[in-house]
């Protein structure tokens, strides 16, 4: 539950791929600031390929159940 802001440099690179971090960042963009589209698309870029990439290694692991 620590900031970001506050962790070690290796440590934000690698939070940058949860989706969690990703999410806060639009969360708070949206709520605090009501900011629009074009400052949260990356955010939103960002969640779409991390859920793209966990759907389709879901997907792939279903498959193998399925054989």
């Amino acid at each position: 539950m620590t900031p970001r802001e506050n962790m070690p440099e290796i440590i934000q690179a690698i939070m940058y791929a949860a989706p969690n971090t990703h999410f806060v960042i639009l969360a708070q963009a949206v709520l605090f600031r009501g900011a629009g589209l074009d400052v949260v698309w990356p955010q939103l870029v960002a969640l779409a390929v991390i859920s793209a990439a966990l759907f389709l290694f879901s997907l792939r692991r279903f498959r193998q159940f399925l054989q």
